[in-house]
């Protein structure tokens, strides 16, 4: 199919965007925009929108009227394009194109995937074509190779904020006369970067909740009177005014982000929460972030004392084990994920209600692709349900609030704004799933703190009548009437009113049962060993599956013989012989955890002397 029939497919077919019911206002006027921009130049764009107001849907559309031959998807993981390829794949009778009533497919479009397997004559009979990045990532390309520089008219960049790195620069590059727009919901990186491209269009998170086509959403910081910490041996206590002073230090925010007694609180306040929207129906769960794996184990041992259901999501999982624990957040087995950076962009699960930050960002592109993960809509056949209201929870000491202060101005019309607020210490990608530092010994240590109420703060700011009346004004000049969808004034007056709800709420200090309590640490034990052994290899500069140590032990991997030696050292601290942690009480279990440091500087030391003599 070459590109003169599949830009006669794009032009000939019949489609109702315009006035379309079943579409959003947003991929409407999206649309519209985009068609506006390329009658007067071919230069790159971007499309600004929330996640769920129908970004998928709206490229989908944007093809038509438009391309003068094949579309490209790229995006930048599998997860995003599984998503685009079953939401646009005109082989199910319920794909967005039938769905929406945009048309009724019948000779496309057809669609092709770059993944193992595919070849040129996939790409040829398709009018769309999607593909990862990765699959343009290497330097001698099979793609680039096999594909003319003019093979593509048309380039639809889902998460566009990814566009300006180099491996999609050199994309556009190549296919230099395609028509390039990027669609994402926070047009700048993480290195403070701004997508390329002029906007063409934007749609609001406050303007989206309003709708309903996300979930309302408040922010809970723990906010602590009083807060006792020991640093370089000295000890000190916190007030409210202190701590909010202190948490602009990176070494003190840290601090607090692997302090346990800090990670209780946060533990405490997005339980309470968790049981709030479950009670109002229908299985909720709970996404969290933490630091590291190590960080990441400890956290889900503090929810375990719950009685809940917890699964750790990282990086070093085998793709078998990371899939059993998806299919148990889908099923609703699992209560509680918390992740390390993995479950971020494209990932889509609307029962996910409560979000719980355990570490500190440093900057405000990550912090909105993470609270991006509980902004779709439980029960989308009824937006304005309470059970389409969702929770972000943190604590002050982490210096989050920050973001969320920016996040809450994130509907500013204003280009300065992402040039103002991105000019602090940026993120390093991937931060937090990289080697573990060469010590388990903290810098900084929390005792205690005295929790008695946490702080809201909600998204949606005061409106008054005026502005509620041009909202409403706005949608009947697009040819709608707002109560067609339900929608009236008092409606989104009392959804106002309810945002506007900000102030103290009462901590929430449960009761923990001691054999819970027992049963979380002994849990932790086997992930202490790990952090010691990775932390001995790192410092004595060996592979994890090396066999050096097989000298001087018996085994297999380096890593192998180190976590049993590890765990041996647990034992000995507990006065337990092999075989015997089943019987370890609450007191032993956590001599063993605090143990962690001394252990790995006392395996490092036996672990370099029995090198050297075994090299001499």
């Amino acid at each position: 199919m070459d590109n003169e029939n599949i830009e006669q497919f794009f032009t000939d077919t019949k489609v109702s965007i315009w006035q379309n019911p079943s579409l959003r206002e947003p991929q409407m006027d999206g649309y519209l925009a985009i068609r506006d921009h390329f009658k007067h130049c071919d230069d790159p764009c971007y499309v600004q929108l929330p996640v769920g107001c129908g970004k998928t849907g709206l490229m989908g559309i944007t093809p038509f009227g438009i391309a003068k031959g094949r579309v490209l998807i790229i995006a930048p993981n599998l997860t995003i394009r599984e998503n685009i390829r079953r939401e646009l794949n005109v082989s199910d009778p319920n794909c967005f194109f039938s769905k929406r009533g945009v048309f009724i497919p019948k000779d496309g479009p057809f669609l092709s995937e770059l993944k193992t397997g595919a070849n040129i004559h996939d790409c040829d009979a398709a009018h769309i074509v999607v593909a990862n990045i990765q699959q343009f990532s290497r330097s001698q390309n099979r793609w680039y190779e096999a594909l003319p520089t003019d093979y593509f008219d048309m380039i639809l960049v889902d998460e566009g904020h990814h566009n300006v790195a180099e491996t999609w620069t050199r994309l556009f590059a190549y296919f230099e006369n395609a028509k390039v727009i990027s669609f994402t919901a926070t047009p700048m990186r993480s290195d403070g970067q701004v997508v390329s491209g002029e906007r063409v269009y934007r749609f609001g998170y406050a303007r989206s909740m309003i709708m309903g086509f996300i979930s309302q959403i408040d922010a809970l910081f723990v906010k602590p009177t009083e807060l006792t910490f020991t640093v370089e041996g000295e000890t000190r206590t916190l007030g409210i005014d202190d701590i909010m002073e202190m948490r602009e230090k990176d070494w003190f925010s840290r601090g607090v982000a692997t302090s346990e007694e800090c990670n209780r609180s946060i533990v405490n306040a997005s339980v309470q929460q968790l049981h709030h929207v479950r009670a109002l129906g229908s299985p909720r769960q709970l996404i969290a972030v933490a630091c590291s794996i190590r960080h990441a184990t400890q956290v889900a041992a503090l929810y375990k004392e719950h009685g809940l259901r917890v699964e750790v999501l990282h990086s070093q999982l085998t793709a078998e084990e990371r899939e059993r624990i998806e299919a148990t957040l889908r099923s609703s087995v699992t209560d509680i994920v918390v992740q390390v950076n993995i479950l971020g962009e494209g990932y889509d699960l609307p029962t996910l209600s409560v979000a719980a930050v355990f570490r500190p960002y440093r900057s405000l592109s990550p912090y909105v692709q993470f609270v991006g993960r509980i902004l779709r809509l439980a029960q989308p056949d009824t937006p304005y349900s309470p059970a389409n209201h969702v929770y972000l929870v943190s604590h002050v000491g982490l210096n989050d609030e920050r973001w969320w202060s920016d996040f809450t101005n994130f509907d500013k019309d204003d280009q300065e704004f992402f040039h103002e607020y991105l000019q602090g210490e940026l993120e390093v990608e991937g931060e937090g799933d990289s080697s573990p530092r060469l010590t388990l010994r903290p810098f900084m240590r929390v005792l205690n703190e005295v929790v008695e109420s946490y702080q809201r703060q909600g998204y949606l700011k005061k409106i008054d009548d005026v502005m509620i009346g041009d909202l409403f004004d706005t949608i009947r000049d697009k040819g709608f009437e707002p109560t067609e969808f339900g929608l009236t004034e008092e409606i989104v007056r009392r959804r106002l009113t309810a945002a506007q709800s900000e102030g103290q709420v009462a901590a929430f200090n449960p009761v923990i049962q001691p054999q819970q309590h027992r049963e979380a640490l002994r849990g932790r034990l086997q992930q202490e060993a790990r952090s010691i052994a990775d932390t001995v290899l790192n410092r004595l500069e060996l592979q994890h599956r090396g066999r050096n140590l097989l000298k001087c032990f018996s085994g297999n991997f380096n890593a192998e013989i180190l976590i049993r030696l590890a765990g041996a050292e647990q034992n000995y601290v507990m006065s337990l012989e092999s075989g015997q942690r089943q019987s370890a009480d609450i007191e032993q279990l956590e001599s063993a955890i605090n143990a962690s440091p001394d252990i790995a500087d006392k395996l490092s030391s036996l672990i370099r002397e029995k090198l050297e003599d075994a090299a001499s």
